[in-house]
């Protein structure tokens, strides 16, 4: 279930969302079940994120660093992913 707190921090852009990433890199982000559709994450770092039952749908990904990320059963569909960083996630069953 997503961490709220997570939620919040993500909502509130991706330069507020990439400084709080970096003063704490001992946290996973509990991101899972969230609903992201149509979300500007362009460049966000999500690295080791749990964004699994997550709807990503429409959202706008370009750049955003999502390697070793847990995307199981996320829904990427219409989802603009390229040039993402997918190195090491678990994708399997996403819908892209």
């Amino acid at each position: 279930m997503v961490n709220k707190e997570h939620l919040n921090r993500l909502n509130q852009g991706v330069e507020v969302w990439n400084e709080w990433r970096k003063q704490n890199q001992q946290i996973q982000p509990d991101l899972s079940g969230a609903n992201l559709t149509m979300t500007n994450l362009s460049g966000a770092d999500l690295t080791g994120a749990n964004l699994s039952g997550a709807n990503l749908s429409g959202a706008d990904l370009t750049g955003t660093i999502l390697n070793k990320s847990d995307l199981s059963g996320a829904n990427l569909s219409g989802a603009t992913l390229s040039p993402a960083n997918f190195s090491g996630a678990t994708l399997s069953p996403a819908k892209l």
